[in-house]
C-alpha cells in the first residue's frame, strides 16, 4: 500500500507494562496501554494528565484566577448571558451533582416530575426518595425517549408539580433524549427544567438559555476530556439565588457554594480537587484548540457512525433502532452466537481496548463508547480485534486484494496481532503502506520503518534482522490461514464487472500478494460465492519474485498465451499493483473503493457523508496517479467501460 494520506492522531508504542508481586516469586504482568471506550471516565491527553503533577494551594488568588476561568468558560460552551447564567462547581462524582441541585433547587412544597428511561432517571428516583422529595415519575422503556405532549399532560393533570427533570444522553442505552421539546413543555408550565447533561455536554451542542433549561449537571471526566473528580451546574442565576435555605444537606448545599465563589472569587467551601481542577483548565483549554463543540461534535459522531457500521457488519446489531446518540452504543450479539463477554473483554483489552459491559438485564449486549480522546484510527482499530476476536473463535461468518476482501482486513489484522506478539504495536498507516508485496517482505519493509525499528530495538535490545522477519512471519501465516476463508467475499462489482469483460472475449488473470497455501484457502471459496479467475499465480510460481516484479503478470501471459503487452490491463488495489503494471509495460488501473490504499471496510465507507467519501477517493486516487496508474476508477463496475470503449 501506499503511504496513506491519513496521518494517525497517536503512535502506539510497545505496550507499557508493569509488575507487581502479590506473593513471593508470583510475579503479575499487567498491560497499562490501552484507551478507555467508554462514556466516562475516558480516555485524555497525556497533556491534560501532566497537569496533575503540580500541587496547588486553594487560597492563593492564581488558583482562585483559574476556577473562575473555568467557570466563565463553561458559560461560553452553553450559550449563556453571564448576567443570567452562573457556573457552580462541586466536590464528588456526576452523581453528587446531580443529587446537590434535586436536593438544593426543590423545596419541602414542591414537586419534581422525573423524566425517566434508563438506569441514571431511575438513580435520580432514589436519591428523591432517599432525601423525602416529593416527585412523580413518567417513565419510558429504555429504547423510547419521554414524549413531550405526554408531559405536557401530566403537568396540565397536576398543577403542584414545580419542577421537571430528565436524561440526556442516558448512558444505559446509548439514547439521546429530546431535553429541547421538554424545555418548551416545562416553561409553558412554569416548571424550573432541570438537565443531567452528563455525558454530552461539550459533546453535543445544549443552548441552554435559548432552550429554557434553568439547571444543568456535567462532570469533569466527560465530553471536555478531563479527569474524575468534581461535577460542575450551570445554572439559571435567579432561580439559583430562589433557592436559598432549601437544601437538604450541608455539603451539597447548590447556594451556599455559589455563594462562597461569588463571595470569595473563586474559593471552594471545604477541600477543592485542585489537581482534577489544573487537569480540566487544561483540557478545556485543548477543547478550545480543538475548534470547541462543533469539532468535538463532528469527531464523536464521525467515530460513531464508522463504529455503528462496522460492528453490523460484523453482525452485531444496535439495540436501539432510534433516537441512538453520538456517546455510546449498545450492541446485541450476532443471530445465533453466543460467547463469554469476559473473554471477549480480556481480548480486546490486551490489545490496546477496554469495553464496556451491557446494562440491560433483558439481553445479552455491550456498549462501547467513542468519546475522549479517540480518533477514527482507533474505531477502525478495535473493530478490526472484534473480527479477529470472532475469527479465532469460529464465531465470523464469511466476510483479498483487488476482487475479494473489502479493505483487505484479513492480512492487516494478522500483521498487527503478529508484531505484537513480538512487543510492538504498529499502526495500521504502518501496517498498509507495503500492501501488496509478499508477506516476507512486507514484513522487512516494516520492520526497516525509522518507528517500529526503534520500537522493536526497544523490545529486543538489538535492531531486527533476517530471522526476526522470518520469526514474525512465522506467527503472520498461521493467523491468516485460520481466518483467510472468512475473507473471501468478492467486491462490489466485479462478478458484473468479470463477466462483461468475458463475454467481450477478455481473459481473467490474477496475480497475488499471498502464498500458494493462502490462495487454495481464497480462491474455492471465492469461487463459490461467484468469482474465479481463469488462472491466477502467486510468487510461489514465480521462484519468489512477487510484486514490483513483473514476473506474475509475465506469467499469466504465458498460460493465457497472450502475447502483446499493450493488449494487457493490470487492474489493482495497492501502490505495489501499479508498480508491478509499469514495470510489466500494461495498462496499469487503480481501484480506488475498497482498496487496501483507503483502507476501510464497505460498512464503514457507507457510513460516511458524500463529502468524506469524494475526499477519500481523491486521497487514493492521487496515490494511485502519483504512482503512475494510466487509469484510475472508484469501483470495478466502471471498468468494462474503460477498458473496452
Amino acid at each position: 500500500m501506499a503511504v496513506s494520506a491519513r496521518i494517525p492522531r497517536f503512535v502506539h508504542s510497545a505496550p507499557h507494562l508493569y509488575t507487581a508481586t502479590i506473593k513471593k516469586g508470583t510475579p503479575i504482568i499487567m498491560n497499562r496501554d490501552y484507551k478507555l471506550l467508554t462514556p466516562g471516565p475516558l480516555t485524555t491527553t497525556r497533556t491534560v494528565k501532566e497537569e496533575m503533577l503540580f500541587d496547588h494551594c486553594t487560597w492563593d488568588d492564581d488558583y482562585k484566577a483559574i476556577t473562575q476561568k473555568i467557570r466563565t468558560d463553561l458559560l461560553e460552551l452553553a450559550h449563556c448571558d453571564p448576567s443570567e447564567y452562573t457556573a457552580v462547581l462541586m466536590q464528588g462524582s456526576g452523581t453528587f451533582g446531580v443529587e446537590s441541585v434535586l436536593t438544593s433547587v426543590i423545596g419541602a412544597d414542591e414537586k419534581v416530575l422525573l423524566c425517566t428511561n434508563g438506569a441514571y432517571g431511575d438513580r435520580q428516583v432514589k436519591i428523591c426518595e432517599h432525601a423525602g422529595i416529593d416527585y412523580v415519575q413518567y417513565a419510558e422503556s429504555y429504547d423510547r425517549i419521554p414524549d413531550a405532549a405526554h408531559v405536557a399532560e401530566i403537568l396540565d393533570n397536576d398543577p403542584s408539580i414545580t419542577h421537571v427533570s430528565m436524561i440526556h444522553s442516558e448512558t444505559t442505552s446509548g439514547l439521546l433524549n429530546d431535553i429541547e421539546s421538554v424545555a418548551r413543555v416545562a416553561k409553558a408550565h412554569g416548571c424550573t427544567f432541570i438537565v443531567d447533561a452528563m455525558s454530552s455536554f461539550g459533546g453535543v451542542d445544549i443552548p441552554m438559555a435559548d432552550w429554557g433549561i434553568d439547571f444543568l449537571v456535567s462532570s469533569a471526566n466527560k465530553c471536555i476530556q478531563g479527569v474524575p473528580g468534581f461535577s460542575f451546574i450551570i445554572c439559571n442565576t435567579a432561580k439559583l439565588e430562589a433557592s436559598r435555605g432549601k437544601a437538604r444537606s450541608l455539603s451539597l448545599d447548590l447556594w451556599d457554594q455559589w455563594n462562597t465563589l461569588e463571595k470569595d472569587g473563586g474559593k471552594w467551601r471545604y477541600t477543592s480537587p485542585t489537581h482534577v481542577v489544573l487537569a480540566f483548565n487544561r483540557a478545556l483549554d485543548e477543547m478550545k484548540a480543538e475548534g470547541g463543540i462543533p469539532a468535538r461534535s463532528a469527531r464523536y459522531d464521525t467515530n460513531n457512525r464508522m463504529l455503528i457500521a462496522r460492528m453490523k457488519a460484523l453482525g452485531f446489531g444496535t439495540f436501539l433502532k432510534e433516537h441512538q446518540g453520538p456517546i455510546i452504543t449498545t450492541f446485541t450479539y450476532p443471530e445465533g452466537v453466543s460467547f463469554d463477554f469476559a473473554d471477549m473483554y480480556a481480548f480486546i483489552k490486551e490489545r490496546g481496548y477496554a469495553i464496556y459491559p451491557g446494562k440491560l438485564t433483558d439481553e445479552e449486549t455491550f456498549r462501547l463508547g467513542n468519546i475522549g480522546e479517540i480518533y477514527p484510527d482507533d474505531i477502525r482499530r478495535v473493530t478490526e480485534l472484534f473480527a479477529m476476536y470472532m475469527a479465532e473463535r469460529g464465531l465470523l461468518g464469511p466476510c483479498a486484494g483487488t476482487t475479494v476482501d473489502y479493505g483487505c482486513f484479513a492480512p492487516v489484522q494478522a500483521f498487527v496481532e503478529a508484531f505484537r506478539e513480538f512487543g510492538v504495536e504498529p499502526t495500521m498507516d504502518e501496517t498498509r503502506r507495503p500492501m501488496g508485496m509478499l508477506k516476507h517482505d512486507h514484513i522487512r519493509t516494516m520492520m526497516g520503518m525509522d518507528r517500529i525499528a526503534r520500537a522493536w530495538e526497544d523490545a529486543h535490545g538489538a535492531a531486527p534482522t533476517d530471522a526476526d522477519v522470518d520469526a514474525v512471519y512465522n506467527h503472520f501465516e498461521p493467523k491468516l490461514l485460520s481466518i483467510l476463508d472468512r475473507f473471501a467475499d468478492p467486491k462490489p462489482g466485479v462478478i458484473d464487472a468479470v463477466a462483461a469483460l468475458r463475454e467481450a472475449g477478455l481473459k481473467i488473470g490474477s496475480t497475488t500478494g499471498y502464498t500458494d497455501a493462502m490462495m487454495e484457502i481464497v480462491v474455492p471459496k471465492a469461487a463459490e460465492l461467484g468469482y474465479a479467475p481463469d488462472h491466477w499465480v502467486s510468487a510461489d510460481g514465480t521462484e519468489g519474485y512477487g510484486r514490483p516484479y513483473p514476473y506474475m503478470i509475465f506469467h499469466n501471459m504465458q498460460v493465457l498465451r497472450l502475447m502483446d503487452v499493450r493488449r494487457v490491463a493490470k487492474v489493482g488495489d495497492t501502490i505495489s499493483d501499479i508498480k508491478e503494471g509499469k514495470n510489466a509495460g500494461v495498462f496499469t488501473v487503480g481501484v480506488t473503493e475498497g482498496s487496501s490504499q483507503m483502507g476501510l471496510s464497505l460498512a464503514e465507507f457507507e457510513a460516511l457523508s458524500p463529502a468524506e467519501q469524494d475526499r477519500e477517493r481523491l486521497m487514493a486516487r492521487e496515490a494511485f496517479l502519483a504512482t503512475g496508474a494510466d487509469a484510475v476508477i472508484d469501483t470495478m463496475d466502471e471498468l468494462p467501460a474503460l477498458l473496452l470503449g
